[in-house]
């Protein structure tokens, strides 16, 4: 006996909606292993500042601590990075993590980004929703209120 397995379905729940809201300037960015981003006008050859969602699906056990010390791990693996800041504040209406710290990079000069992380309970499934937004270190002397706008922003609907 064989059966179908289909996605979306009860057993294998699409991956939840997410939504930003962005200025005028801010358009889609199609990107890899992105579902959504985002990215502000900018003059050709300039680096883009953008805003991505990623969701990446885990089993039951998983927990926002794990999440977290994973994106902690990452960040301190990263050449020259230095730490700006970090909290807890609600991500998508739920529990989350922010961390926001910089680093070289040989083509840009000094990136900014900015993570925030929340878990979302989906059927037998939980999927871990990560705002990750970058900009240059002059760009962010700028922008970053807005960027952190764009993330605050982010819902499930």
């Amino acid at each position: 006996m064989s059966r179908t397995l289909t996605f979306p379905s009860s057993d294998a729940p699409a991956l939840p909606i997410v939504s930003l809201d962005v200025p005028d300037d801010w358009h889609v960015l199609s990107t890899t292993a992105a579902l959504l981003a985002t990215a502000k006008e900018v003059a050709q050859g300039e680096f883009r500042p953008n805003v991505v969602v990623a969701i990446s699906r885990f089993g039951t056990g998983y927990t926002l601590d794990t999440a977290i010390q994973s994106v902690i791990d990452k960040v301190g693996s990263i050449e020259g990075v230095a730490e700006l800041g970090r909290d807890r504040p609600e991500v998508l209406g739920r529990a989350g993590f922010r961390i926001e710290f910089s680093y070289p990079d040989a083509r840009a000069g000094a990136l900014i980004q900015a993570v925030r992380l929340a878990l979302v309970s989906n059927g037998p499934a939980l999927d871990l929703v990560q705002v990750t937004a970058t900009a240059t270190a002059a760009q962010a002397m700028e922008i970053w209120p807005e960027i952190r706008a764009i993330q605050a922003s982010a819902t499930l609907s």
